[in-house]
């Protein structure tokens, strides 16, 4: 059985969050939470460091400063702490255009979800052979100081944890979560889609228009191209060259799906 440490040096990292995290964590180095009479102390340099303090849903650009970050730290125990619900899983982030992605295999599409996190670096580290201590995941968006606290306790051995790992597969569960409507799985596939291109407010209002065209078309004899027709009128209604290219976009995307479902076959969800 490995000793428990009881003391740590932690070097912080940030690799694209909004600092809402960071806050937090130089919070939890202030006088008032002193997080150092625990035994943790922040350092300057990961060459030194037992811990990595991660936040942000880890952009592309920041995913090889990142990756040598950790290569520079000592290989035991190497410990990695994701601070943050974008460090453990993307947030709100998820399936961004900023975001790494990692090369994965034996995907049907070109088109899969950037999922973000330091997970996706951490699998990489991986396979190169690199060793990897514990990792230690503390949600939030952002966690307060006492979760962080919280945390970091576990790792030196001050609390024991509450909750235990449990995994659940297709032969474990014994009920499927019943299909939805046809129109609405098109809609949220849709809406998802656009996700990369405007806001909410704008992505709800161009959506909302597009599907009017749809629905005026549903009983036409040639509905593609008179959806064509529609969104062509559409865009030179607008006379904005931005909603124009969504208008356009959601025309590709909606027969795509559309067509999937009439062959009965799989295709690439963005939700």
């Amino acid at each position: 059985m490995k000793p428990k440490l009881r003391s740590i040096w932690v070097f912080h990292l940030n690799t694209g969050s909004c600092n809402g995290c960071d806050i937090e964590i130089i919070d939890v180095l202030t006088p008032f939470y002193d997080v150092e009479r625990f035994g943790i102390k922040l350092v300057g340099s990961p060459r030194h460091a037992h811990a990595l303090l991660v936040s942000g849903p880890l952009t592309r650009q920041a995913y090889y400063s990142a990756k040598e970050t950790i290569k520079a730290m000592p290989p035991q125990p190497r410990v990695i702490v994701a601070i943050g619900t974008c460090a453990c899983s993307g947030g709100i982030f998820y399936n961004g255009y900023p975001i790494y992605r990692r090369p994965e295999s034996g995907r049907k599409s070109c088109e899969y979800p950037r999922k973000g996190g330091i997970n996706e670096l951490l699998e990489d580290l991986k396979e190169e052979g690199e060793p990897i201590g514990p990792v230690i995941y503390i949600p939030g968006c952002p966690p307060r100081p006492e979760e962080i606290i919280y945390g970091i306790a576990q790792l030196i051995g001050l609390v024991e944890k509450r909750l235990s790992y449990q995994e659940y597969s297709d032969d474990t569960m014994k009920f499927r979560l019943p299909e939805g409507p046809i129109e609405e799985r098109i809609r949220l596939t849709l809406r998802e889609r656009l996700r990369h291109l405007v806001g909410y407010l704008d992505r709800e209002r161009i959506l909302e228009d597009f599907m009017k065209l749809v629905e005026q078309v549903e009983k036409s004899e040639n509905p593609r191209e008179e959806l064509a027709r529609l969104v062509k009128d559409y865009a030179a209604k607008c006379g904005d060259v931005r909603l124009a290219f969504c208008m356009a976009l959601l025309e590709n995307e909606y027969w795509r799906v559309r067509d999937a479902l009439d062959a009965g076959k799989e295709f690439v969800y963005w939700i």
